[in-house]
């Protein structure tokens, strides 16, 4: 039986069809300047990682655990998602919360803000 829809309040906090803002990442307040932003949390994530260049995206790779995150601009939401896989559940929700971590801490460097994700 379908499901009724989510009443949205903006399409930060409710993303539509795939209800990305709860799956993955790491969201920075809406700003007309948000895709300058991604770019500058990005290239400041390199300093800290080991890394492969991946066009408009950061793959870390990791040895403890070993695993791999891709960090990426979400293309039609403010925000930096984070994707990462490991070599079981545990080490992919390790690398996952590392590289949230990582993110957050170029954030407040960057003097960005983060937005409360989704529940």
């Amino acid at each position: 039986m379908p499901k009724p829809r989510r009443e949205k309040q903006n399409h930060l906090i409710y993303a539509d069809v795939v209800d990305s803002k709860s799956k993955a990442g790491v969201w920075m307040g809406e700003r007309a300047s948000f895709r300058d932003k991604q770019a500058r949390i990005l290239e400041a994530l390199k300093d800290r990682t080991d890394w492969v260049n991946l066009e408009g995206a950061v793959m870390v790779i990791s040895a403890e655990p070993a695993g791999l995150t891709v960090i990426a601009p979400n293309p039609t939401l403010p925000g930096v998602i984070v994707l990462s896989d490991g070599g079981s559940p545990a080490a992919s929700a390790r690398l996952q919360a590392d590289a949230e971590d990582k993110v957050r801490a170029v954030m407040a460097e960057l003097g960005i803000a983060e937005e409360e994700s989704a529940a």
